[in-house]
């Protein structure tokens, strides 16, 4: 792999690390990493160009490289990698103040409509319609699996009728560049990486943060209300973030990789012992936002005897 980095980035290298089918170096007092491709092939020149566009506005980012045929994709035994130079700024963890800074430095930023994933409801009919056909194929091999799916599918139903219901189709996304997930422990290394980002509303993100902080018993709700407190969200917002905590990606990512990767089906008892827990949590934001923040939210009745 050195000679192929030299042949199509002219970089020299005396020492290249594998880990986990990527590869990292140093050079020139720069850390880089060469990784398979994660995202269609149709979304990486939109990628390259919103890239371009956080560095001109001079956001932390971590940098597509080009090769020396001006493309972002080396083919190496058949496998599409990309090159990619690391911002200096690190951190091991992702906290909601990096979120905020990203959210701050991407307001309304130019992008291809490829990137932009804010059809959440359409997003996750097609989701759930894919999971209640799974239901009676998953049976004897996961049985855990079997007994929760129709819960969190439920949960990703209410999601949708509260969007539905409530949203004013009237007023503006604000979108900024948002991840595919958040991966807490991942820090800096994923945060920054332009092939874990989409286009959405702000409120995904944070979402997402809170669903894998609850999960992962990290979740600190001090800094959450000051999040609140400091964003400013609009109703709408809101609405979109209640939505988004109540659809389950957490169950469904897990379940994905449990069918599709061969991962222990053990993974899911932490989601499915914590249910009350959660739905406890979604009371208690729901409640702040309604009696602190004031916001005229409509009201999720099934929620209301969880606190």
């Amino acid at each position: 792999m050195k000679n192929t980095i030299n042949f199509y980035y002219n970089i020299f290298l005396d020492e290249l690390i594998k880990k986990d089918n990527c590869y990292y170096f140093y050079y020139s007092g720069d850390e880089y990493y060469f990784v398979p491709l994660n995202r269609p092939y149709d979304d990486v020149q939109s990628i390259y160009k919103l890239n371009l566009e956080m560095k001109k506005r001079r956001c932390l980012v971590h940098e597509l490289v080009l090769n020396k045929d001006k493309s972002i994709i080396t083919v190496v035994n058949g496998i599409s990698y990309v090159l990619i130079k690391l911002c200096k700024y690190k951190n091991d963890k992702v906290f909601l103040n990096d979120i905020n800074y990203i959210q701050n430095m991407t307001a309304n930023i130019e992008c291809d409509k490829s990137l932009v994933r804010n059809d959440w409801i359409k997003l996750w009919s097609e989701k759930i319609d894919y999971y209640e056909y799974q239901i009676s194929q998953v049976g004897k091999k996961y049985p855990l699996l079997c007994d929760s799916l129709s819960y969190f599918i439920g949960m990703g139903e209410n999601a949708i009728s509260y969007l539905v219901n409530n949203l004013d189709s009237k007023t503006n996304v604000n979108l900024v560049v948002s991840h595919k997930r958040i991966y807490q422990e991942s820090g800096s290394l994923n945060f920054y990486d332009p092939l874990n980002f989409v286009v959405d509303s702000r409120v995904r993100d944070v979402a997402e943060f809170i669903k894998e902080t609850f999960y992962n018993k990290t979740l600190n709700l001090y800094d959450l209300k000051s999040y609140f407190n400091m964003a400013n969200l609009n109703k709408n917002e809101y609405i979109l973030l209640l939505g988004r905590l109540l659809f389950p990606t957490y169950y469904f990512d897990i379940y994905d990789d449990i069918i599709n990767k061969g991962k222990s089906e053990e993974l899911v008892i932490n989601i499915i012992d914590r249910t009350d827990e959660y739905e406890s949590l979604l009371n208690t934001i729901y409640k702040f936002i309604l009696y602190e923040k004031k916001a005229r939210l409509e009201p999720i009745e099934w929620l209301q005897d969880k606190n």
